[in-house]
């Protein structure tokens, strides 16, 4: 891809509808899970939402047209994106720092008072536990008050699990998912 990446990425945007940023924004998060999956929090793509093999969820859940367009952006980026090196060599402190944050986003989760010192963390909510995340540090803080060590895990997004009827925050790792109980809680 390399140099020909910003063509592809105005492209798609004329394309499809959205702003540069709104596809810029994809197109990384493709590009840090190797095109296996994204989340997003825009108001151009419904909301809150997520695409993981082929699968899409977003808040504007009624929305099929904006459904159908979002999953034809995303599934022409995604093979893409597995194929790009663009952070192949980029620490992964310097990959999180563009992560996470919704587009236009300027309030801060709720934390306690150590974590709002730390820098480089992305945030975000699943059923309604909020979470921040500081891969620098590999500290994984809920709103609850509870914080985790993530290592020795390579951290690429998180989600949520609803086995046995329990909601549960997991991380998708580099070696697969892990629930938040599987990690060492920091007292």
């Amino acid at each position: 891809m390399g140099e020909r990446t910003p063509m592809i990425l105005e492209e798609s945007a004329q394309r499809f509808g959205f702003s540069l940023p709104v596809v810029q924004h994809i197109w990384d998060g493709l590009v840090r899970s190797q095109g296996k999956q994204v989340q997003f929090n825009s108001p151009e793509l419904g909301g809150q939402g997520q695409w993981q093999h082929g699968m899409l969820m977003i808040g504007d859940w009624n929305n099929h047209t904006l459904k159908a367009r979002v999953t034809e952006l995303i599934e022409q980026l995604a093979p893409l994106a597995a194929q790009s090196s663009a952070y192949a060599e980029v620490p992964a402190a310097q990959v999180y720092a563009r992560q996470e944050q919704p587009l236009g986003a300027t309030e801060e989760a709720e934390t306690t008072e150590p974590e709002k010192t730390l820098t480089g963390g992305w945030q975000g909510t699943q059923n309604g536990i909020s979470y921040v995340f500081y891969p620098e540090q590999s500290l994984l803080a809920l709103n609850s008050g509870e914080r985790y060590s993530t290592a020795p895990y390579f951290v690429l997004g998180m989600g949520q699990s609803q086995q046995q009827g329990r909601n549960t925050l997991v991380l998708l790792t580099d070696q697969g998912e892990i629930a938040v109980d599987q990690l060492t809680r920091i007292e």
